[in-house]
């Protein structure tokens, strides 16, 4: 018996997942049928009843039709194609198989139209052309390819200053939460908090980062059907690069993207019948010549218009052009500033660069064997610096290429390669030969000009006539095409390009440091800015077209580096740029010293840095600097900012926090300045991958005679008890927070007598995200100077109540302030605890919020009144979940401790009735209470009222203050001791 209508349509509604049935709901709901099924009875059917609703409303062959179409709107092309050819193959609908006869052969030639473009498009990108290959060289594009880093999110200014004020588990939460890796097959998934697909997908990325390869890799994994089949009908690459010369010709987008057709005409009035199946990757954004962000009101809507390419460009990114349709582009990350205001509620995903397993496999593609990829890989994983710059792609090809060179020549291959412009020159040093009769300097010149022409006018690619322009022939450049650092552009005709941007930014450089004047030229080019409109423009929002060269230049100041631009290529670093340079550095510091030096604010300034290897020059230009605050999430840029932390003499408090793994030889690097700067005073750092060798070397530093550090928080740390006993001991350190995971080293028993009572100093100990166990680092600490102790979400059990009995019942035990933040998990210990914290001669301060007090607790809070008199000064309650029931029970014991001068009550749950109680209360009461602080969102002008003629009439003063400013103005218990 033939299935009926009825249970195909269950049996097909089963295969969608809950989110799509959601969305399945909302189409039906929507469709414009005069007849309609209540929007009520939809959402709650389930599947079954979903497929009776539709039968019995539109009848058997209506309903089926309907059911297709809304599955076609979904997008779930697989399903619905199979859904579609068995509803013609049903024997029950012999009549519709002549009626959709004609669709479904037009359907067969779109598919098989398709079919042709994606087999274009395959043989297109399936080859991948190696920077340094001969003509006609290339190589199978996945036998090279390899994984990259993909990063979810775009890191505003605010987001990444937030992320510098937050620590310990807050941080962590908030990174989690911030953003996470993506794969490629994930880039169009719905965001989680709308649930909404994106149209629009930035990969971001540093130069040489992949951007392009990856884009390249989504054009070709869709050509071979791997990718974004059911989403995508037609995928259309556009590369900025080639649109560039275009610039205001005139032209109708269809015909702009059928370059790339198979046949004699694309079938246009098909494809863009349905845009929201199609896919537009715009490669290189950052290389663009002409803006997209002026053409507001000539926006293009029509395909079939034509318009110059600059505002057929703008009208889609803008989404007036083909608004369904999808977008994937490229962009360096300092190029982004320009662009986001034309695109609608994008994607950012950023492009970290290769993994350390992908850096060594890398290797053994480039080497071609796995032993002597391998072997090389070996010599650059034992160099810190040159391991993290090879995280970069274009980097990692460079320094492959460079080891090739350096040991087919029998030289040492690691010693050259310290940062990106000696990897440069190690590169290009290695083709040219000084004496080479094809190398003309002359051409040099005028190779450098091209390039420095090009940055300004933001041209990468380059015709004959620029070439002439620049005193350059077709064939004077041979010398440079043999080379394979200059490219006849195989795609279009006539033109000519570096191999990539940055090679482009290295010739830039050099030619403003060329000394023009031995030649008998002018020292300067009036129709090419000088270094000092190149340094302004470094230093303004959008200077993303020259920032490279700006690095390079610094490259250039290198001594080592210096030598080798005059050997090589006889250009001489003059005087008068290095001043220059050195002046403009100084300044950007001054400028922003007072944004503690962030990392944030100044991108690109400690690569240029870093760049010198000069440390004199380094310390002198970083003289004023007091804070530095740094949350780097690459490698390359915690190399460069360690460096330069390492030779910041005056900086008093640092930051520095990086959330993947680092070398050993860096993080000693940057453990250097604890003893070698006598002003720094707080550091903070923080890592997630950081070994037992790296700790060692942090508290050897911490204990050395010249250390003046007296505050330190250790963020994510794994620390163990010998590190502690070490920690602890430091002469100087008065404050110590370890956030992180402490742990037993093997069968090491407790150190209980080894630190002795005079060394250690600490006055502050904060202990956050720990076990209970943890705490037993109390049992071999030293209390004797302590005054401060912060456990945070650290649970409490039996045994630390101990151990905070032995501590707080020494005679000569100092402690006065202890703050217990979501601790109090286990109410049987409360009373215990309480009453230790009672009976306790020198506990002024404590600080009980965020925890979650009931009955059981407050019981045991009050109890303690009928054995201990209280001796508080100070009591916070924030955030414990306190109705009017509980504050009714707790004021008797608020007004029992006599000396209280502080209560914090702010953020719980007896709302403006308990504020009134409060008040009553101590209206009625002599007390020496000087401080009371609320918060409680909207407030009714009677309870202000009331307030604020409370604070005229008593002694104490009413605030309105949250957690955390309250702490900063009323309980900053330890800012006396750091």
């Amino acid at each position: 018996m033939a299935e009926g209508i009825r249970c195909r349509l269950v049996r097909y509604l089963e295969h969608l997942t809950p989110e799509e049935l959601k969305k399945f709901k909302l189409y039906l709901k929507d469709e414009p049928s005069g007849r309609c099924i209540p929007r009520g009875r939809v959402e709650g059917a389930d599947r079954t009843e979903l497929a009776e609703l539709l039968v019995s409303t539109f009848g058997e062959p209506d309903a089926w039709e309907l059911a297709l179409s809304i599955l076609e709107k979904m997008g779930l092309r697989e399903l619905w194609e199979r859904a579609r050819q068995e509803g013609l193959l049903d024997p029950t609908e012999g009549p519709r198989l002549k009626t959709n006869t004609r669709n479904t052969r037009k359907h067969q030639e779109g598919k098989d139209e398709r079919s042709k473009y994606q087999k274009r498009m395959k043989e297109k990108f399936q080859l991948m052309k190696e920077r340094n290959s001969r003509p006609g060289e290339h190589e199978l594009f996945h036998h090279r390819f390899t994984e990259l880093l993909l990063l979810r999110g775009y890191r505003y200014k605010e987001q990444k200053h937030h992320e510098l004020l937050i620590r310990g588990g807050e941080h962590t939460k908030f990174m989690q939460e911030r953003g996470q890796l993506i794969e490629t097959v994930s880039l169009f998934d719905p965001f989680k908090e709308t649930g909404i697909q994106p149209r629009i997908v930035v990969l971001q990325g540093a130069a040489g980062i992949g951007k392009t390869t990856l884009a390249s890799k989504v054009m070709l994994d869709w050509a071979e059907g791997n990718l974004f089949q059911e989403r995508f009908d037609y995928v259309f690459y556009l590369t900025c690069r080639e649109l560039n010369p275009l610039g205001e010709r005139e032209i109708s987008f269809a015909d702009l993207i059928a370059n790339d057709w198979p046949g004699p005409q694309a079938p246009m009035t098909e494809i863009m019948s349905q845009p929201e199946r199609l896919l537009f990757i715009i490669d290189g954004l950052d290389e663009l010549k002409f803006p997209c962000n002026e053409h507001r009101y000539d926006l293009c809507k029509d395909w079939k218009q034509k318009e110059p390419v600059s505002i057929l460009l703008s009208s889609l990114l803008r989404k007036t052009l083909l608004p369904e349709a999808c977008l994937l582009l490229t962009t360096r990350l300092t190029a982004l500033g320009k662009f986001c205001p034309l695109l609608e509620s994008p994607r950012h995903v950023e492009i970290l660069g290769f993994s350390v397993q992908h850096r060594e496999e890398y290797f053994c593609k480039f080497f071609r064997d796995k032993h002597l990829g391998g072997k090389a890989f070996h010599l650059v994983k034992g160099n810190g610096t040159l391991l993290t710059m090879c995280s970069v792609p274009l980097m990692n090809w460079i320094v492959c290429t460079c080891l090739k060179q350096q040991m087919e020549k029998g030289q040492d291959p690691v010693q050259a390669l310290k940062t990106t412009t000696a990897l440069y020159m190690c590169y290009l040093s290695n083709l040219i030969i000084p004496d080479d009769k094809n190398f003309i300097p002359q051409h040099l010149r005028g190779l450098c000009r091209l390039a420095a022409e090009g940055i300004w006018d933001r041209k990468v690619l380059f015709e004959e006539e620029d070439l002439r322009r620049n005193t350059l022939e077709v064939g004077d450049v041979s010398a440079f095409l043999d080379m394979n650092i200059f490219q006849k552009d195989s795609d279009c005709e006539n033109c000519y390009s570096f191999i990539h941007l940055s090679f482009q930014e290295f010739f830039a450089a050099m030619f403003y440091v060329m000394s023009t004047e031995e030649e008998g030229m002018k020292s300067s080019d009036a129709s090419i800015p000088g270094v000092g409109e190149l340094l302004e423009e470094c230093s303004g929002l959008n200077s993303s077209f020259v920032v490279l060269v700006v690095r390079f230049l610094f490259g250039f100041l290198n001594v080592e580096t210096a030598k080798e631009l005059e050997r090589k290529f006889r250009c001489r670093m003059s005087p008068k740029i290095k001043s220059q340079l050195l002046q403009w550095a100084q300044g950007e510091s001054k400028i922003n010293e007072q944004n503690d030096f962030s990392m944030i604010y100044l991108p690109e300034f400690y690569s240029h840095l870093y760049e010198t290897q000069d440390s004199e020059l380094v310390t002198q230009v970083l003289d004023n600097i007091q804070e530095i605050k740094v949350h780097v999430y690459n490698q390359y840029d915690a190399l460069n900012a360690a460096f330069c932390i390492k030779h910041c003499y005056s900086a008093r408090k640092i930051y520095f926090c990086f959330d993947c793994g680092l070398p050993a030889g860096v993080w000693q690097e940057l453990f250097s300045m604890i003893s070698k700067n006598p002003y720094l005073k707080e550091l903070t750092l923080g890592s997630e991958t950081f070994d037992d060798s790296c700790m060692e070397n942090l508290c050897k530093e911490l204990n050395h005679p010249n250390c003046k550090l007296e505050k330190l928080t250790l963020i994510d740390f794994k620390v163990t008890y010998s590190s502690c006993q070490n920690l602890f001991s430091a002469p100087s350190l008065k404050s110590l927070e370890l956030n992180g995971e402490i742990v037993k080293d093997g069968d090491m028993k407790l150190p209980h007598e080894a630190l002795g009572k005079k060394n250690c100093q600490l006055q502050v100990l904060r202990i956050s995200d720990f076990s209970s166990f943890a705490v037993k680092i109390l049992d071999f600490f030293s209390a004797e100077n302590l005054k401060s102790l912060h456990l945070i979400s650290t649970p409490i059990r039996q045994d630390t109540v101990e151990l905070l009995h032995n501590v707080l019942a020494k005679q000569d035990c100092k402690l006065q302030t202890i703050s217990l933040g979501t601790c109090l998990y286990y109410p049987t210990v409360c009373y215990k605890l309480f009453s230790i914290f009672g009976s306790s001669k020198s506990l002024k301060n404590l600080d009980l919020s965020l925890n979650s007090f009931g009955e059981v607790e407050i019981k045991c809070l009050c109890k303690t009144m009928e054995n201990q008199v209280w001796k508080l000064e100070t009591l916070r309650m924030s955030r414990c979940k306190l109705t009017i029931d509980h504050l009714q029970n707790l004021l008797p014991f608020f007004c029992s401790i006599k000396n209280l001068k502080k209560l914090d009550l702010s953020h719980n749950f007896f709302g403006e009735d308990g504020i009134n109680l409060v008040c009553e209360a101590l209206e009625k009461q002599d007390c020496n209470l000087q401080i009371l602080n609320f918060w409680e969102e909207d407030l009714s002008q009677p309870i202000e009222k009331t307030l604020n003629s409370l604070n005229s009439r008593k002694p104490f003063l009413i605030t309105w203050k949250d957690y955390h400013m309250a702490t900063i103005e009323f309980f900053d218990w330890d800012a006396e001791y750091t």
